[in-house]
């Protein structure tokens, strides 16, 4: 199993319970939250996670952040049962927040596991956000049939759970993406509109901007703008715009009068270790040593 971690704060354990299978290359999570507080998680791992909302109290808030970026932000109401779904590449830094009960399930797969399957190979090369799959029969009845197995203690083991994921995912990939005839929409960028969306992410690294935001700019629904994004850039935007926020904390850190908590914020990081985590991701050391090799240079 790829190594993983992940931190929790705020846990009451009367009020959360947690189901968890691993097999050889993957494994399953279902937890449930009684508690009205906040509470958060952060995780950060080497193999790809798929987090689903089983289900949410009313008022429940809900903020998912992925490297910085807001990708969800949304209160559950009591009309509208609503089963969000988020897709991570590997290494992408998730921050939950959360304040109210409800259920979700996690399933996490070695990127090897679907090497062979080029659509949900190339599928789960970005972030996904969607609260339409559990329209499709057959994406609902798998994750019933794994809800269940979580519930009742792995009663089938994890091989049935390794088919089910591995069905899941392929089947995911192939409901949000379309059948494989469909004619594809026009994704291309052209060189002002491109510029247009870089100047943006220039003129705002010090906040959270959504891709909703960022995609009316040149009139793309937020998939489309991805894809055609990545096409230009030859990365997702996330990524992009974690890279020029690094960018500009190096910047930043040439001047000593900045604590590295002020160089976070300046660069809309949400704490040190956040940028710490990205900037040695980027860079292949921390902000601290960075800096200290600036200093150490004679003249």
């Amino acid at each position: 199993m790829p190594k993983a971690h992940g931190s929790d704060e705020g846990r009451k354990s009367s009020a959360f319970r947690e189901g968890t299978m691993s097999w050889g290359s993957g494994s399953a999570l279902m937890r449930t939250v009684d508690w009205e507080s906040w509470h958060s998680s952060k995780l950060l791992r080497d193999d790809i996670a798929i987090g689903i909302v089983l289900s949410a109290d009313p008022g429940t808030e809900v903020v998912w952040r992925m490297d910085g970026h807001v990708a969800m932000d949304k209160v559950w109401s009591q009309t509208v049962a609503s089963h969000d779904l988020v897709v991570l590449p590997r290494k992408c830094d998730l921050e939950d927040n959360c304040r109210g009960g409800g259920q979700g399930l996690w399933l996490f797969l070695d990127p090897q596991t679907i090497a062979d399957d080029e659509r949900a190979k190339s599928f789960v090369q970005d972030m996904t956000v969607d609260c339409s799959w559990s329209k499709d029969r057959l994406l609902w009845t798998i994750i019933t049939e794994i809800k269940k197995e979580c519930s009742n203690g792995f009663p089938r083991g994890p091989m049935f759970l390794e088919r089910a994921a591995m069905m899941f995912v392929t089947q995911l990939a192939y409901f949000i993406d379309g059948p494989p005839s469909r004619p594809e929409p026009t994704r291309a960028l052209s060189d002002e509109k491109l510029q247009r969306v870089v100047d943006y992410f220039e003129n705002n690294l010090s906040r959270n901007i959504t891709l909703s935001e960022i995609s009316d700019l040149v009139e793309l629904t937020p998939r489309y703008f991805c894809a055609a994004f990545k096409e230009a850039v030859g990365r997702p935007p996330h990524q992009f715009q974690i890279e020029r926020r690094v960018e500009r904390a190096k910047t930043l850190l040439r001047n000593s009068h900045l604590s590295l908590v002020d160089v976070a914020l300046m660069v809309g990081f949400s704490s040190q270790s956040h940028l710490s985590n990205c900037f040695r991701r980027i860079m292949g050391v921390t902000p601290a040593r960075y800096r200290a090799e600036i200093f150490d240079k004679p003249g």
